[in-house]
């Protein structure tokens, strides 16, 4: 097992509340002492809180509620999500980090979130990462007023999971799990979903061979877990041991990322029923498409996934392979008609997701069937490649369907968002 095990000096660090803590700095007041969420209330009650203020988390109020589960609060202030702000800030948080370490020993794991190698700058700095860290957490506050928290490890899977695990007790905010402490941190850690990389469906499937801790999946057998997961199975393993290998600069090496599917989803901010919901269907298999054709992939397996509202709960997720892989929106959005009308029993909608798998470069040789017509699909193809060119160059709103102009459509409302959200 030692062979395995890299040793390094990596800091994950989290911006506290990120959104809710920006709105506060924005207002000139303190994210620890002001009930703050943030939600868009003109979308009633259904719309999803997208952030609560430090001040809220510590008296029990879970992020991702929706506005009309929110309990009575006193004072309280819903700010509306500004996402060209948020992404301001994170801009300088950025900027703050990379005073510290090369842009090779960066990773941004999400707006909120980062790695950081300081392996190298310890020497330079004449500290260890404890110290480090500390005085780059206090730098981004001097520049940003944001709070944040840390985890230090070995390698980026123990400084994750130190954050997630320890850092909220530590008075520091600061929380370290080296491999040392592995058996004593992680081993006792349950349910499975708190340890990073294992999600709820993963959790179902290892409670049913018995391994219900992170310590009962380190001592399970390699072989019974690779055989049932494949290569998952195996790494999940040696991260219960808190091996991992990747190292932040050679993240940096690789070459154009390798994309395995492309898809969206939204949340409907009311329920729909059959007769409401081809607008949107419609709209997002042209927006799948497009990112099929921005990629230049085609696709050979369509997966439609559908959640009902939260009073009737459930949902169906399916998927079906095309005649030929492609992106052509009707061909695409034939597979999502017929998944549809086979799966979907007449419960009210509240979320859809279209996902494209399985895909090939667009510039491989396709064999179509005899009846294809040919003709139909190449100017179709033409027509939207066309679009596409126009969208990039004049934005989203200049080429979109007359269908999208409908009552129940969402496509003009989200043209003018950032990741979901008005700017």
């Amino acid at each position: 097992m030692e062979a395995y095990k890299i040793h390094r000096d990596i800091a994950c660090i989290d911006l506290k509340s990120f959104y809710a803590s920006v709105e506060c700095v924005e207002r000139g007041l303190d994210p620890f002492k002001t009930p703050l969420i943030v939600a868009d209330a003109s979308r009633g009650g259904g719309s999803i809180i997208l952030a609560v203020s430090p001040f809220l988390k510590a008296r029990g109020i879970p992020g991702r509620l929706r506005l009309h589960e929110m309990p009575p609060i006193p004072d309280l202030i819903i700010a509306k999500p500004r996402m060209k702000k948020y992404l301001a800030y994170s801009r300088m948080v950025i900027g703050v980090y990379l005073d510290y370490v090369s842009k090779d020993d960066l990773h941004i794991y999400s707006v909120d979130e980062a790695f950081l190698d300081l392996t190298p700058y310890l020497r330079y700095y004449d500290c260890d990462a404890l110290c480090l860290t500390r005085r780059i957490m206090k730098s981004v506050y001097q520049k940003t007023k944001i709070p944040s928290s840390a985890g230090i490890g070995d390698n980026m899977l123990l400084s994750k999971l130190a954050l997630d695990l320890k850092s909220k007790k530590s008075k520091s905010h600061i929380a370290a799990i080296r491999y040392a402490d592995v058996e004593k941190d992680l081993w006792p850690v349950r349910p499975l979903s708190k340890m990073w990389g294992i999600g709820k469906r993963m959790e179902k499937r290892l409670n049913l061979l018995g391994i219900y801790r992170v310590g009962d999946l380190a001592q399970a057998k390699t072989g019974t877990l690779k055989k049932l997961f494949g290569v998952i199975g195996e790494e999940l393993y040696y991260h219960a041991h808190g091996i991992d290998q990747a190292i932040i600069s050679e993240k940096h090496r690789d070459t154009k990322p390798v994309i395995k599917s492309v898809g969206m989803g939204q949340t409907l901010f009311k329920d729909y029923d059959a007769t409401m919901v081809f607008p949107i269907l419609l709209e997002m298999a042209d927006e799948v498409c497009e990112r099929l054709r921005f990629i230049r992939t085609e696709a050979q397996t369509i997966h439609l996934s559908v959640g009902y509202s939260q009073e009737t709960g459930g949902g169906f997720s399916r998927q079906m392979k095309l005649a030929h892989p492609s992106d052509v929106p009707h061909e695409v959005l034939d597979a999502v008609l017929t998944l549809f009308d086979r799966f979907y029993d007449d419960a009210p909608i509240r979320r859809i997701t279209i996902r494209a798998t399985k895909l090939q470069d667009a510039r491989m040789m396709t064999q179509l069937s005899l009846f294809e017509k040919v003709e139909r699909r190449q100017k179709e193809k033409a027509l939207f490649e066309s679009l596409d060119h126009i969208k990039r160059r004049f934005g989203k709103k200049s080429a979109m369907r007359l269908t999208s102009y409908l009552d129940h459509a969402t496509a003009k409302e989200r043209a003018t968002m950032i990741g979901g959200h008005h700017g």
